[in-house]
């Protein structure tokens, strides 16, 4: 490929992206399939204090209407928008549509949906370890029902097979908080 050619490409690719960039500077992509990352930013703004100071009401409204959107027939959520119901998607759900101000008797009868799925199934105390970190982050689930990962799993050689850094990255990045979190329990 000539010179000249990768130039053109590349004006083309950046007069491309330019007209998808917004107006304050960033470029908006759907990433809406999964179901537990906007658990997850609710979690992290309730805890700091900052849900009201980030979310406007008009987000709130919306953020609740695109969760209940996606609930199941049966009540649960799922790990992404068309899975069948597992425990760790209808608890963060149903966390998080707590978190954003919606009580047991709204939402036309989803919210009492919700929780008699989860409770049908043994209550919340089944939900994977990711779920665990942040119910304990929200002080609704005890540190102590969290399986240890041990930090010092990092000091072992990297040739054996359990050294985190032989996992894939989102392990890595998703579990890492829980060996800290874990850790300052312990303290």
């Amino acid at each position: 490929m000539e010179k000249e050619e990768v130039g053109k490409t590349l004006k083309r690719a950046l007069r491309f992206y330019s007209t998808l960039q917004t107006e304050d500077g960033f470029w908006p992509g759907d990433y809406g399939g999964p179901l537990f990352l906007l658990p997850s930013l609710v979690i992290g703004l309730w805890v700091t204090g900052a849900v009201n100071a980030v979310l406007t009401p008009e987000h709130q409204s919306e953020m609740r209407r695109y969760v209940f959107n996606h609930q199941n027939e049966d009540g649960g959520w799922g790990l992404h928008i068309e899975g069948p119901s597992t425990m760790f998607g209808t608890a963060m759900s149903y966390v998080t549509l707590r978190l954003l101000g919606e009580d047991i008797d709204s939402g036309d009868g989803a919210m009492q949906k919700a929780r008699k799925w989860i409770l049908d199934r043994g209550g919340a105390t089944s939900i994977p370890s990711w779920g665990k970190l942040w119910l304990s982050v929200l002080g609704v689930y005890e540190w102590s029902g969290m399986k240890a990962i041990p930090p010092e799993i990092w000091l072992l050689p990297y040739f054996v097979p359990l050294h985190p850094g032989m996992f894939s990255l989102f392990l890595i990045r998703s579990k890492s908080n829980m060996w800290y979190h874990i850790l300052i329990y312990m303290i």
